[in-house]
């Protein structure tokens, strides 16, 4: 388990965000050790770390916790730089260096030497990950959302009688015939229709082929129906007075089709 040391301006902890960080990173996985710097009080940053960033049975990786007000001042930033030069050439350049923003940051505020490691922003959704990955000394895997083989996106449309197109397309492929369906008990609250048009330019007006609506055999989905061909830059618009709680569309009678719920 690979251990970090956290330095922070205490005046950065006022309201525990510092410990909320050691919390976070100690159930990542991390052994953290806290090291709070009082620049006040007249000792250098670096004769307060030096102890632990000599020795590398005490440390694996430090981190340094920054926010504007610890870095506003040009006594600080040369702390931080002194301090940076100084573990870098005690424990080597590859001895990982970690500064944590805590809030948006001034670039000019960030120390060159800081600027050009590794330096994190707690808004990230993964700054726990890429703190343990550089105390592990191991690539960090970047987090990738989970994008699905259809594009979605609901238009709100004011002014007209049915003011919400949900707009649905194939990322790639083509979908036809095309089928949309919402639950049978909402038809009359949602009032839909179908209409196909280009991506991203709600249209509730054209020509559809082979189209009809009507319910499903157990009486359970309202149906719409066309022949028109649905790809990556033909769009299908489900118009709509009201949102339906359910939506599944894609090919009608066979794979590939989709569900998505709204209002959860």
């Amino acid at each position: 388990m690979a251990t970090v040391w956290i330095t922070y301006a205490w005046t950065d902890n006022q309201h525990n965000d510092v410990d909320f960080v050691a919390q976070e990173l100690g159930r990542a996985g991390l052994t953290v050790k806290l090291d709070r710097w009082n620049l006040g009080a007249g000792r250098r940053l670096w004769e307060q770390i030096e102890g632990f960033i000599c020795k590398s049975d005490q440390s694996d990786a430090w981190l340094l916790v920054a926010t504007n007000t610890s870095l506003a001042s040009e006594p600080c930033k040369e702390e931080f730089a002194y301090a940076l030069d100084r573990a870098l050439k005690t424990r080597g350049d590859s001895f990982p260096v970690i500064a944590l923003f805590l809030t948006h940051t001034d670039p000019s505020l960030i120390p060159a030497g800081i600027r050009t490691r590794l330096h994190v922003s707690i808004t990230d959704p993964d700054w726990k990950e890429q703190i343990v990955a550089a105390a592990e000394r191991r690539a960090h895997a970047t987090s990738r959302p989970d994008v699905q083989p259809y594009h979605l996106h609901v238009h709100q449309m004011e002014g007209r009688a049915k003011p919400i197109a949900i707009e649905v397309r194939p990322r790639a492929g083509v979908w036809a015939p095309f089928v949309a369906c919402i639950p049978l008990a909402e038809k009359d609250r949602v009032q839909p229709s179908i209409m196909i048009g280009p991506r991203d330019v709600p249209t509730d007006s054209g020509m559809l082929t082979n189209c009809g609506d009507g319910p499903t055999p157990d009486n359970s989905m309202f149906l719409m129906q066309a022949g028109n061909q649905s790809t990556p830059t033909e769009s299908y618009y489900v118009w709509c007075k009201e949102l339906p709680s359910k939506l599944v569309f894609g090919v009608n009678g066979r794979a590939p089709q989709f569900t998505v719920t709204f209002g959860e």
